[in-house]
């Protein structure tokens, strides 16, 4: 069995924390980056046994309800995760601030010397990636949210093809919700190769 492209990509972020982590209580790109890796393993992981249980609830509305729970606190959690008062939105705030701060000092430095300019353009570029993982988020947590909303909407109609007999119909419901997941998921994956990005990207050139 293949290492998850994911997994292999939070043991990079531990083994490296140290060498990118911030003087003084700074905020740290190398602590953002894990942050966000562990929000997307676990719903990678969530996602794993999916299908095995959305067939497994096939005469079942108790397992056709707990799925449906399941994948509802899945996409709760990821949304929580990305909220504007979590510490994942905060330290990327305060991330971009200080590289704002740096580019334009660097700016005033290349005045005198030209030689900082690279700097200051490698600065910009960390900015514009952080930026980009900045919407991304954004748009995932209100992608969260409106899936969250149609799982509340869609569960009593699951719920009510589970008491007419209808398995299928049920569970082709629940695939529905299922295939919005893996949406999300890739969407997250993304998220963490922006992430990675930020952090790799060099600060001189």
């Amino acid at each position: 069995m293949k290492t998850p492209t994911i997994l292999l990509a939070g043991l990079f972020a531990l083994t490296t924390a140290g060498t990118f982590a911030q003087p003084g209580g700074q905020p740290d790109m190398a602590n953002l980056f894990q942050k966000v890796n562990e929000v997307a393993q676990q719903l990678q992981a969530n996602l794993g046994d999916l299908e095995t249980n959305i067939q497994a609830s096939r005469d079942s509305i108790e397992k056709g309800g707990q799925v449906l729970d399941e994948m509802l606190a899945s996409v709760t959690k990821v949304h929580d995760s990305m909220a504007e008062d979590s510490e994942i939105w905060k330290e990327l705030d305060a991330l971009l601030a200080l590289w704002e701060q740096r580019r334009q000092e660097t700016l005033k430095k290349s005045e005198a010397n030209p030689a900082f300019l690279p700097v200051a353009q490698s600065w910009q570029t960390k900015l514009d990636t952080g930026r980009t993982l900045r919407n991304q988020i954004s748009t995932e947590r209100a992608n969260s949210v409106a899936l969250m909303r149609s799982i509340e909407s869609d569960r009593d109609i699951v719920l009510a093809y589970y008491e007419l007999g209808q398995a299928d119909k049920a569970i082709e419901g629940l695939q529905k919700v299922s295939a919005n997941l893996s949406s999300l998921n890739a969407n997250m994956q993304a998220i963490v190769k922006t992430a990675n990005e930020a952090q790799q990207t060099p600060i001189s050139q």
